[in-house]
């Protein structure tokens, strides 16, 4: 089947990219260019998903590599445009190396795209800088650009650019940052980075910078470093931050959406510490702030107005910032307002927000008994309904096991650890703020789960050394924690029998004679086993205790023959059974006889022999060896004596 012209000439231009086709890129570049920017992103994805698309990125990412601005200018518009789209960018990002065979990334986009923001063409850095802001805009793209070895050098030149004359190169950078604050890691490299107090400090002034939208970026970037506690320390120590709080002030002003919301933002993750609350309590604009921040309520844009109520809300956490709501008119009575009419236009997560704030006027209440739960044999998870203080401080609660507090802080859940398994305990909570203790809840009553048990004690060997067998007996443990279904038994480590809870001794069988074990036990419940036993050393009889004496050797007539006779050990291990007689490591003789005579030997020759004694439950010990030289004459016999 024949394609069609628009995927011949795909197909066909595909190839030139793979083939790192120089002289037809400029063709394929403004055909690709013109391509993406007119097709959606299902038809981008098929272009490059039937066309060998990895191959063909990999070659375009090459092209970066000539000195030719317009032509890279367009390989990274197309970047750019395509790591726009979700379901293209792995195209980009998983682009393999040249020159390896391992599927690595290819290091030298990101590096390319650094180097161009250095260009003194700033349309070239604009371009750059949107092609990783692009990147950086998903999580698998954030973690792309933080692997990369030029990461640490991009940062300070992305700072530079914040603040540079050239709005959109301004402000593509100051994006790059923002959504590289959005990974914890992203914000980790650049508190650590050696040059970060350079970089944050370019942050700010870009708030009061030319730029808009770097200005916008910029706030975003702020407020979520106020986010963190090491982020908003060094923030806050920085000189010129009341610079920062008078830019962001400005632009909550702002007649666009994007800076007002921003700015509501970083408001909102300032005030939500110790330290930001009061800074933006005793900071000259505080009124102006809070008046525009009332404004903002009805702002038209939803995310604004939750930023501006959660600033409010977030005021109301400590004390002073309560009198300053109290006495600030406009504030309670346009949050009175809004509550009362709750327009339909109100989204729920607003009218929360200010609902919170303008409960201050109301007692603290008795809360419901907590909700328990038994997490495990040693923990407990409580939670409760939360309530805000009425006089503006922060809620602490205190979860009471009996007359003790076990938690006091902010949250309205915690875990109760170090329980003791299988035991039923009462909880009571209540809420307190800085000048108020509210009453008890009612008790609450929960049980731990069953664990596993103590060991168990006293375990001890009973009775003389058997031959193949050792019996133990022992108590059960001290601690149960739950009830004990049964218990195991362990001889070196090997888990040899399991008894019922009902039995406390075991007679392990089959054992090597002549060793010593070491035995354990372990009770169980319907948690598991529980822990072991300290192991006790048990012995089996040791059939080295009863060896035979040599055998008695002896030659008659210097006949090459040899008497052999024995006598029964002095020290018996059971019954004998009957004797063997060993001559040069092969038994020669089997009976109840204690004697033998062996001829035909060699004359002069020496000849080893040993008795074995077996017994009637077969056990077998055998002497140390006698050694003999046959005789010098010749007799043909081998008999009994």
């Amino acid at each position: 089947m024949r394609l069609k012209p628009d995927e011949e000439v795909a197909a066909e231009y595909f190839q030139f990219l793979a083939d790192r086709d120089v002289y037809r890129a400029p063709t394929v570049l403004s055909w690709l260019t013109d391509y993406i920017d007119t097709h959606n992103e299902q038809e981008v994805c098929n272009l490059l998903t039937n066309n060998n698309g990895q191959e063909a990125m990999s070659g375009l990412v090459d092209l970066l590599e000539f000195d030719d601005k317009r032509l890279t200018q367009s390989v990274v518009h197309i970047l750019g445009t395509i790591v726009e789209h979700p379901s293209c960018r792995k195209y980009v990002l998983q682009v393999p190396r040249n020159t390896a065979s391992n599927g690595q990334n290819n290091p030298t986009l990101f590096t390319a795209l650094v180097n161009m923001l250095m260009s003194e063409d700033k349309n070239v850095v604009m371009n750059a800088a949107g092609t990783i802001a692009n990147i950086a805009d998903s999580e698998d793209g954030r973690t792309w650009i933080l692997q990369q070895a030029a990461f640490q050098d991009a940062l300070p030149i992305l700072g530079v650019l914040t603040v540079d004359n050239h709005q959109w190169a301004a402000s593509n950078s100051a994006l790059v940052i923002a959504r590289l604050c959005l990974s914890s890691e992203g914000i980790m490299k650049m508190l650590s980075h050696e040059r970060s107090n350079y970089i944050l400090t370019n942050l700010c002034v870009s708030l009061c910078g030319s730029s808009p939208g770097s200005s916008m970026n910029a706030a975003f970037a702020i407020g979520r470093l106020l986010e963190r506690e090491d982020a908003r320390t060094k923030l806050l120590s920085m000189k010129n931050f009341s610079n920062t709080m008078t830019a962001l002030t400005k632009m909550l002003h702002s007649d666009e959406t994007g800076p007002r919301k921003n700015a509501c933002f970083a408001f909102s993750c300032l005030a939500n510490s110790q330290e930001g609350h009061k800074r933006l309590l005793e900071n000259l604009n505080s009124e102006v702030i809070l008046g525009q921040l009332v404004k903002l309520l009805t702002d038209e844009d939803n995310e604004a107005a939750w930023f501006a109520a959660v600033t409010l809300r977030s005021l109301c956490n400590q004390k002073e910032g309560v009198f300053r709501l109290r006495d600030h008119v406009q504030v309670q009575a346009s949050l009175k307002k809004l509550i009362k009419a709750a327009p339909t236009s109100l989204k729920q997560d607003l009218l929360t927000e200010l609902k919170l704030a303008y409960t201050v006027i109301n007692k603290l209440p008795k809360l419901q008994p907590p909700v328990l739960s038994a997490k495990s044999a040693s923990s407990v998870s409580a939670h409760w309904e939360a309530v805000v203080a009425t006089t503006g401080t922060k809620i602490i609660y205190q979860l009471f096991q009996g007359t003790t507090c076990v938690y006091e802080g902010k949250s309205t859940s915690t875990v109760i650890k170090n329980l003791k398994s299988y035991t039923t305990y009462v909880f009571r909570v209540r809420a307190t703020s800085g000048s108020d203790e509210g009453p008890y809840s009612g008790g609450a009553l929960v049980s731990t789960q069953q664990g596993v048990p103590g060991p168990p004690v006293e375990a001890t060997s009973e009775g003389k050394p058997q031959h193949n067998s050792i019996r133990i007996n022992w108590r059960s443990p001290d601690a149960p924690n739950g009830i004990i279904t049964g218990y195991h038994i362990y001889v070196n480590g090997e888990r040899v029998g399991v008894v019922g809870a009902d039995r406390l001794s075991f007679t392990a069988k089959d054992l090597p004679h002549s060793t010593s074990v070491k035995v354990q036990i372990a009770a169980v419940t319907s948690a598991g086993e529980g822990e072991k036993s300290p192991p006790i050393l048990c012995s089996t009889l040791n059939l080295s205790d009863y060896p035979p004496k040599k055998p008695i050797l002896s030659t008659s007539g210097g006949a090459n023959e040899i008497n052999i006779s024995w006598i029964d050990p002095p020290k018996q291990l059971g019954i004998i059974d009957h004797y063997e007689l060993v001559m040069d490591g092969e038994v020669i003789y089997s009976g109840k006889d204690q004697g033998y005579r062996v001829s035909n030997l060699e004359p002069l020759q020496e000849y080893t022999f040993n008795i074995r004694v077996v017994t009637a439950d077969g056990y077998i010990v055998e002497s140390e060896p006698a050694k003999k030289k046959a005789g010098s004459k010749g007799y043909n016999s081998t008999k009994k004596f």
